[in-house]
């Protein structure tokens, strides 16, 4: 599979030294936290819920955008 973009929500905010290695998120909204994240491929999702979820912030929902 190629890549995709996504939305992902999560509980609270995420802190930037979680973000700092994924250069392919391009917005963050303070609604909880929204993350929109460009041109991911799944290796790299794979790696964001894992950096996510190790910084112990909970997930509520990814969403593959359509473009």
């Amino acid at each position: 599979m190629g890549k995709s973009t996504y939305e992902i929500r999560v509980v609270g905010t995420v802190p930037l030294d979680v973000l700092e290695n994924f250069r392919q998120i391009e917005t963050v909204e303070p609604a909880g936290t929204i993350l929109h994240a460009k041109q991911l491929d799944d290796a790299a999702l794979w790696g964001l819920i894992d950096a996510l979820r190790n910084a112990g912030i909970d997930l509520i929902e990814i969403r593959r955008e359509v473009t």
